[in-house]
């Protein structure tokens, strides 16, 4: 971890000279190495800002915004800001809050232009910040699923610090919408995970001392997926499939979906075209084959069989290709899923909602629900993990 310039470099040691004897040499010698393997041990450190401030994204690409904040001193009231305003314009906050579109937030705002459009950045303190994300992920909770929210303000205060500089050409951190965390301000705070979120204050889930990549999910109907069941690259050991047997009581536990096979398969062409994989029209699709994880069930290839080629998709491209309108966001509820023929249609069964990686949310409630608090809640789901607190 250290650069060019770090004392361990040899060129940047203190010569042996500079000490009055050998004894005091090897002492200094062995106390500055053991500090250095201690900053080395703590990346997580290296993250921590001044203020524990964030930069989120609440508004991109658009051509004009109304603010209320104060401005150079005074408070501007449903300031209206257009591609034609001086830009960039700053904006702090009046009683601990500004507006975007009457839209109440926490913390101050930043204007600023990019690719010829306008975007907010809302600067808030990370606690703060949580108090507008736990609350839209995890959803309603009651004083029985405290627990469940406590865990859910861990994960996300994970992911959030895990993901610092992550769109540092574009001057912020988050988005506030399911590419990061859907973060929607004051106006989904509640007091019950407010206090979920007090309580558990600066604490993340930790591996080998770096902050964990906290995935979490809606369902994972009844195993988690393993991190490759959704992603390509390196798998980080903590996110490995586990058993969940708490998430039954989920509405997407279980569900299907009926297509006749003209409407399938002509989705299929035009999904796999939008990945890159183009079938000519002249190849007729046979056969469709599913190549399974032994251990999470979920799709691991997607073997597409013509009269004359075979075609091999990566799993997680799988709720891309059979995702369709209806769909949220387009994409398949889960990559959980068997296929089956009946008549003239083609039937989906899957289990399950989201990526499946990490914790389950419903499992997370239910284990809330059967008195279980939320580190053991986060230890079942991101094995081997550690929660510290951030000072």
């Amino acid at each position: 971890m250290a650069d060019s310039k770090s004392p361990m470099n040899p060129r940047y040691q203190i010569p042996v000279a500079t000490f009055k004897s050998k004894t005091v040499n090897l002492y200094h010698y062995i106390l500055f190495f053991f500090m250095i393997s201690i900053i080395n041990c703590v990346p997580y450190v290296r993250s921590v800002r001044k203020d524990n401030l964030i930069r989120v994204a609440i508004i991109c690409g658009v051509d004009s915004v109304s603010i209320s904040g104060i401005k150079d001193q005074v408070f501007s009231s449903e300031c209206q800001i257009n591609l034609s305003s001086e830009i960039p314009q700053y904006f702090t906050s009046k009683n601990g809050f500004v507006f975007v579109n009457k839209k109440k937030y926490r913390g101050n705002l930043e204007v600023q232009l990019n690719n010829g459009k306008i975007w907010i950045i809302n600067v808030v303190d990370i606690e703060d910040y949580l108090k507008g994300v736990v609350p839209c992920e995890i959803g309603g909770i009651t004083q029985p699923l405290f627990e469940a929210a406590k865990a859910q303000a861990v994960a996300a205060r994970t992911y959030a610090w895990s993901h610092i500089d992550q769109y540092e050409h574009l001057g912020f951190d988050l988005y506030a919408t399911v590419k990061d965390q859907v973060y929607r301000g004051f106006s989904c705070e509640n007091e019950l995970t407010n206090l979920a979120i007090e309580q558990t204050r600066g604490q993340i889930l930790t591996y080998r001392n770096a902050p964990v990549e906290a995935k979490y999910h809606s369902t994972c109907g009844g195993r988690t997926a393993d991190f490759n069941d959704a992603w390509p690259g390196q798998a980080p050991p903590y996110l490995k499939s586990v058993k969940c047997t708490y998430c039954s009581k989920s509405p997407h536990f279980e569900w299907q979906k009926e297509l006749t096979k003209d409407v399938f398969f002509k989705k299929v062409r035009n999904k796999l075209a939008s990945i890159g994989t183009k079938i000519p029209f002249d190849e007729l699709i046979k056969n469709i084959k599913l190549i399974k994880n032994r251990k999470s069930k979920r799709v691991l290839k997607l073997i597409i069989i013509t009269e004359k080629n075979e075609y091999t998709i990566p799993g997680y491209y799988l709720r891309t290709v059979f995702g369709d309108d209806q769909d949220p966001g387009g994409l398949l509820k889960s990559n959980y899923i068997t296929l089956k023929a009946k008549g003239n249609k083609v039937v989906i069964e899957g289990k399950g909602w989201g990526h499946g990686v990490g914790m389950c949310q419903f499992g997370a409630i239910e284990m809330a629900r059967q008195g279980k608090n939320y580190q053991r809640i986060l230890y079942h789901y991101y094995s081997g993990t550690k929660i510290k607190t951030i000072k």
